[in-house]
């Protein structure tokens, strides 16, 4: 009988507990990443420099298959794969998501899921930080295969405000996305900051995407409080590591 030897959780120096990147997905479920942008002016611990971006691709890579967006929309609901999977996300919908970093997925041939705060598309602001897509940026991204979805309309913490407004600001945001990409992305959401409340925001039939403060799940299971996770910035040297425990998880016998 063969013994498998789990190698412990590394654990990254500077991070609290509660958001450290190590969980990562369920066994045999897609790795989730998330970042916020590709800028190297941007200070944020999911903002990587395009140089960064390219070798957090070029790593994961060597130990994932890129999942397909479009596997989300399944009629049967997401694929589970065959194989070790990662799927890069994008929240708030940021301009510099398609300057920056849609040509380093395209060299890569990597598609992404751009979670989009809708009600502050078109908005340009002073800094990358108040710079966001507009829609017609938006149309091309989906074009290429990339699917746009959605943020809410204003990004507060749902599990901050009162349920009425967290449902509204929840429903519309994923209106707005089903009137312009159709039902299949406008059942796709991620929670602002993570927060998910204690009493359902999104539809029943909506896949809903959290953040590390999710718990790794079978998203069979828990498909409105999906886990994903992040590549600490300013911390190449624990990347290998991180990526190879994700891989680990995936399969416990790698």
């Amino acid at each position: 009988m063969t013994t498998v030897t789990h190698r412990p959780a590394p654990h990254v120096p500077g991070i609290p507990t509660a958001h450290q990147p190590a969980g990562g997905g369920a066994p045999g479920w897609p790795v989730v990443l998330y970042f916020h942008h590709v800028n190297a002016a941007v200070r944020h611990y999911t903002a990587l420099s395009p140089r960064d971006f390219g070798t957090a691709l070029e790593l994961l890579l060597d130990s994932f298959d890129p999942y397909r967006p479009a596997d989300l929309l399944a009629p049967g609901g997401p694929v589970r794969p065959d194989r070790p999977t990662v799927l890069v996300t994008f929240d708030d919908g940021y301009r510099d998501n398609f300057t920056q970093a849609r040509p380093i997925l395209d060299r890569f041939g990597v598609k992404a899921v751009f979670f989009a705060v809708t009600g502050k598309l078109g908005t340009r602001g002073d800094g990358p930080r108040e710079d966001y897509l507009d829609w017609e940026q938006c149309d091309e991204l989906a074009a290429q295969g990339h699917l746009v979805a959605a943020h809410t309309r204003s990004h507060p913490h749902l599990d901050r405000v009162p349920a009425a407004e967290a449902a509204r600001e929840t429903t519309e945001s994923l209106a707005d996305i089903a009137a312009r990409y159709g039902a299949g992305p406008g059942r796709l959401f991620a929670y602002p900051y993570g927060g998910v409340p204690d009493q359902p925001a999104v539809p029943a039939d909506v896949l809903a995407f959290g953040t590390v403060r999710s718990a790794a799940a079978p998203w069979t299971s828990a498909p409105q409080a999906i886990r994903r996770t992040y590549l600490p910035v300013g911390q190449l040297d624990a990347w290998p590591t991180l990526i190879s425990y994700w891989r680990q998880l995936w399969a416990p016998r790698y």
